[in-house]
This record gives C-alpha cells, sequence and structure tokens, in this order.
C-alpha cells in the first residue's frame, strides 16, 4: 500500500491546518508528555512512564484544541477529541522507535484492543485526507476518521507524528494511510523547544512511499 508521508515543515503545517489543528497545541502536547516522562523515578514501577507520557498528553490536547471546535471524547474509555463537523478524531499512543522516521513504520508500544482495531477498519474504508465513510455495522462507531499522536520517549531521544492507521495485526499498527512527521530528530526536538516564527510555508506536495 502507498502511504503519504510528510515531514517537510511548509507541507505538514498546511495539513495541520487542513485538519483544523495547530502545530504548536500538538508540539505542547509533546512537551507535556516528554515532562510527565521526566518526572518518573527509579521508585516508579515500570509501567508509568508509559501511562504517565499518555495521561500528560491527552489532558494538553484537550487544553490546547477545545477551543479550536474538538470536544472530549470518553466513549468506552477510548479518549480522545473530537471534531464533528470534520468526523476527526485524535487519540495518543506511545509508540517505538521507528516514529518520525519517513521511511521506517512505527508501532506501537502496547497492545491496542478491540476499539483500536475497529477505529483501524473504520479508517481503511475512509476518503483521502479522513473524509466520511461507510462505518461497518459491527464496528459500532460513529464513522471518524481516528488519527494517532504517536510519542516515542527514550532518555533524550524524542520523536513524534501525527499518523492515521488502517490496519492492526496481533494488536499492533501495521499499516498507515498517511503520516505528518513532527519531530525526526534531535536537532527537530530542540528546534521545537525553541520555535521559529516563520511556519514554512510553500507549495505543497507528498512524498509517497511504496511498500515492495
Amino acid at each position: 500500500m502507498a502511504v503519504v508521508v510528510r515531514s517537510d515543515e511548509w507541507d505538514v503545517n498546511a495539513r495541520l491546518r487542513d485538519m483544523g489543528l495547530r502545530r504548536e497545541g500538538l508540539i505542547s502536547a509533546i512537551k507535556a508528555a516528554v515532562a510527565a516522562y521526566s518526572g518518573c523515578t527509579a521508585n516508579h514501577p515500570p509501567i508509568a512512564r508509559g501511562i504517565m507520557t499518555w495521561l500528560a498528553a491527552v489532558a494538553r490536547l484537550r487544553e490546547e484544541f477545545l477551543r479550536d471546535g474538538f470536544v472530549r471524547d470518553d466513549t468506552a474509555n477510548f479518549s480522545t477529541i473530537v471534531h464533528h463537523p470534520k468526523m476527526l478524531k485524535i487519540a495518543v499512543a506511545n509508540t517505538d522507535e521507528n516514529t518520525g522516521h519517513p521511511v521506517a513504520d512505527p508501532t506501537n508500544r502496547s497492545k491496542k484492543g478491540e476499539l483500536g482495531r475497529r477505529a483501524a477498519l473504520i479508517n481503511q474504508l475512509s476518503l483521502p485526507f479522513g473524509g466520511l465513510a461507510a462505518e461497518p455495522e459491527d464496528a459500532k462507531l460513529p464513522g471518524f476518521s481516528t488519527w494517532y499522536l504517536c510519542i516515542y520517549v527514550h532518555g533524550d531521544t524524542v520523536r513524534a507524528e501525527l499518523s492515521h492507521p488502517t490496519k492492526i495485526e496481533n494488536g499492533y499498527f501495521s499499516d498507515w494511510s498517511e503520516r505528518l512527521v513532527l519531530i525526526d530528530s534531535d536537532d527537530g526536538w530542540r528546534r521545537a523547544l525553541t520555535p521559529s516564527s516563520d511556519d514554512g510555508d510553500g507549495p505543497e506536495f507528498s512524498v509517497v512511499v511504496t511498500r515492495k
């Protein structure tokens, strides 16, 4: 399957605007996740970092985007922000070291359950750019396009992207239709900590990666 990978800042920013999202709002959520990760000590249970980064990112997403027409949604304990007119959901996932690499496929660190599988199935049936799709009857979910803010934090290394999964196998993301790379390197993370006033706009094009 061909995957649209956007990694140039101006290209990502243009796509985010189409979705009603702000880069700085997503970066704020990533910063919150990193702060929560850093706040864990050796005395915390081993699973604490994953839980705390996820909790912090979800909370900050809501703080950033509820003023932009999104609403909170916790249906079946699947915590997201939702934009009803755009039929768009944004969730958070802790993902692996392939996060942010344009030619490598990230996947989640922890297994997704039935709700995540159904969300990916709906995405598989969606029109390009998150349009409305006919929802399978057995999915029992609104026909939203579900995107994930994928965050990888390990020590001082931070990578992130906003991406649209279309397939989950054995509980793990295994295919994507579109990936918006937000942080791809240590230098990218440093730039995110000291953002420029230039939004990097320019003529839009897409990089298509075709799997053999």
